[in-house]
């Protein structure tokens, strides 16, 4: 009996441990390097400028927090702390893949404005959850005529995951912005190398 005792009580010892390890960092701040994923070419596109995105969140200063089981935060950003230049990196690298040209005189040029972009993880006992939130305002002018295309990009997810890692984080909201995009790709239509809705 002492022996099951002993090893119960070390695999209890080791278990708490492991927990309070997940939940280390405290007070620290993790960069999240987006980019596009899941992208099927299309063909050849247009030829695109993609502008910096305007960030008009309210909380400028970073894209959330992972709350931790026993109390503290880890703060959640993106390298240099503008959220717009990233999203405008993610829109650039996903119509990229896409087909279209990044190269050369546009044919488009796409800009926008961040409205809201969250990222959060509260750790519980067993597991992280992880969301995200994204909503985008873009404006796609044609170069030829300069008429202009504006669409709202909605975007969500979340993730329960048993064991965090930054990594989890940073693919949910890659993908999510790049779900977003694709809203753009299949709501309009090339015609004579201008951008249309739909």
């Amino acid at each position: 009996m002492t022996g099951f005792m002993g090893r119960w009580k070390q695999g209890l010892v080791l278990g708490v441990g492991l927990l309070m390890a997940g939940c280390a960092a405290n007070g620290s701040v993790v960069n999240l390097d987006l980019q596009a994923v899941k992208v099927e070419k299309a063909g050849e596109g247009l030829s695109v400028a993609v502008a910096a995105f305007e960030d008009a969140r309210g909380e400028k200063g970073r894209l959330g927090v992972r709350r931790h089981l026993w109390d503290g935060e880890t703060t959640f950003n993106v390298p240099g702390g503008k959220a717009g230049d990233m999203v405008a990196k993610v829109a650039a690298d996903y119509l990229k893949r896409k087909g279209w040209r990044t190269e050369g005189a546009p044919d488009v040029m796409l800009s926008g404005k961040v409205l809201d972009f969250s990222v959060n993880a509260q750790s519980k006992f067993g597991s992280t959850e992880i969301t995200v939130k994204t909503k985008v305002a873009v404006e796609a002018v044609n170069k030829a005529d300069g008429s202009v295309v504006r669409m709202t990009l909605n975007g969500g997810g979340s993730q329960k995951v048993f064991w965090f890692e930054p990594e989890d984080v940073q693919e949910l909201a890659s993908e999510v912005l790049s779900e977003s995009f694709d809203k753009l790709v299949m709501n309009t239509k090339v015609e004579n190398k201008l951008l249309r809705l739909k």
